[in-house]
């Protein structure tokens, strides 16, 4: 008896690790943010290609206007600390826009590219985000600058690139 609680007391004094929040992802699935499962839509689409180094690209879609419909397409490197998926806001430098779908010009990429800057001015310099579970899906709850946000936490889901899920209203 006193081994089973010797060993009961070691293992919960022992630091626990925590779960990588990107094995999904690793398996080649996306993350489908604020998902319609009935139209098969996201506000966001996220995926992450993982190299031999490290490093963690995030390749994003999401949904900056719903009509006419603008997406912005961006790619930036993420790390993972304490369980959580962080990166630095910022880097728009080579951010690609899409109205209904069509590449924009280059002064609208560099109007809306100012837009998206303005708009992260004073936010915070890092988000880190936790995927916290609820029935089926899943919360990424957000923290910016190690400060919990409520207001920017989002469901979402894991999707194969096979489901047919789309970035749109």
């Amino acid at each position: 008896m006193f081994t089973l609680a010797l060993t009961l007391a070691l293992a919960a004094a022992a630091p626990v690790q925590a779960a990588d929040p990107l094995a999904p992802a690793r398996e080649g699935r996306l993350q489908c943010h604020s998902p319609d499962t009935a139209r098969k839509t996201c506000a966001a689409l996220a995926g992450y290609t993982f190299a031999s180094d490290g490093t963690i690209l995030n390749q994003s879609e999401v949904m900056v206007n719903p009509s006419p419909l603008i997406v912005m397409r961006d790619s930036e490197p993420v790390y993972i600390r304490d369980g959580a998926v962080c990166g630095r806001v910022g880097g728009f430098e080579d951010t690609v826009f899409l109205i209904n779908g069509h590449p924009t010009e280059a002064a609208t990429a560099n109007m809306l590219r100012q837009r998206v800057v303005a708009a992260f001015d004073g936010f915070g310099t890092e988000v880190c985000t936790t995927y916290v579970t609820e029935g089926d899906a899943l919360r990424a709850e957000v923290a910016v600058d190690g400060q919990r946000r409520t207001e920017l936490d989002q469901s979402l889901i894991w999707i194969s690139p096979a489901d047919g899920y789309s970035v749109r209203p």
